[in-house]
């Protein structure tokens, strides 16, 4: 009896593995299609990523140079045994943005649930489509119209770095200054809070962004920190909890400003009134 228990598990154990086996060549076929670089067993390109993020990005721009310009604007690359299709163009991209049927999202993703939760960006199909039917509307044009005095301001300032850097006649990576611009825009359009990324050198918030960022990229390019309580334990977790503290505690402030804001203007209907009377389209 002994025996045949172990055979079984046994076989199949094996007939796992082989199935495991011919299906990770056929996707290996696939994905070899597309040009890109050298690779070794087990560890494909890893040896050869920087660990750094702006490090690792201007590598991926690299990419786009060798294999991209002449071959579609795509190259690939594998991260261990998981393959990466690399999309350099706005027209190839566009079928996989667009697609409803590609909304599961690699479990790297997983990363940012710290932070940012199970929102739109990391909620499976099922959850997804009615969270994006319910947010559809606040993108109205109608909406962000209100918004443009917003953008207006914080690109003027963008403008003003962007003159300095020309006049210096140095080669500049803007990268980090445009998301600053971005930081600012995205905090007071959806938040009502002006942190003015752009103009401070320094704050907890703006320290707690950029940490936490690289935190998780250092994460995804380091499969040994994937389980959590490995990544805990010898990774950046603590540091990982700190940064999401903070952010956190951004968050709630702001929304428990807006929502006193509102339970002093008598409520969201009076608010709105309110803002319609001056010359608004809404609260924003």
């Amino acid at each position: 009896m002994g025996f045949l228990v172990v055979f079984l598990i046994a076989s199949l154990f094996a007939w796992l593995s082989a199935w495991i086996s011919r299906k990770f060549l056929r996707i290996s076929q696939l994905v070899n299609r597309i040009p890109g670089p050298s690779t070794l067993p087990l560890v494909g390109n890893l040896h050869q990523i920087r660990l750094k993020p702006d490090e690792f990005f201007e590598q991926v721009q690299g990419l786009a140079y060798m294999f991209g310009e002449k071959n579609g604007r795509i190259a690939r690359a594998w991260l261990g045994p998981i393959p990466l299709a690399i999309i350099f163009g706005a027209e190839e991209v566009e079928p996989v943005l667009g697609s409803k049927k590609l909304l599961t999202k690699m479990f790297h993703y997983s990363f940012l649930s710290a932070w940012i939760g199970d929102g739109l960006l990391l909620s499976k199909p099922d959850k997804w489509r009615p969270r994006r039917k319910l947010l559809t509307p606040t993108f109205h044009y109608d909406i962000l119209k209100d918004f443009v005095p917003v953008y207006n301001r914080h690109g003027t300032t963008l403008v003003q770095k962007m003159e300095k850097i020309a006049e210096s006649g140095e080669f500049v990576d803007i990268f980090h200054t445009i998301t600053l611009c971005t930081l600012d825009i995205i905090c007071e359009s959806a938040l009502g809070v002006n942190i003015d990324a752009q103009r401070t050198i320094h704050s907890d918030y703006l320290d707690a962004v950029f940490a936490i960022k690289n935190i998780i990229f250092q994460r995804i390019v380091k499969p040994q920190f994937y389980p959590e309580f490995l990544f805990n334990i010898f990774g950046a977790g603590k540091e990982q909890k700190r940064c999401v503290q903070i952010l956190h505690d951004f968050t709630n402030k702001a929304i428990l400003a807006r929502k006193k804001a509102m339970e002093e203007a008598g409520g969201i209907e009076k608010l709105v009134a309110k803002k319609v009377a001056e010359g608004g389209k809404g609260v924003r």
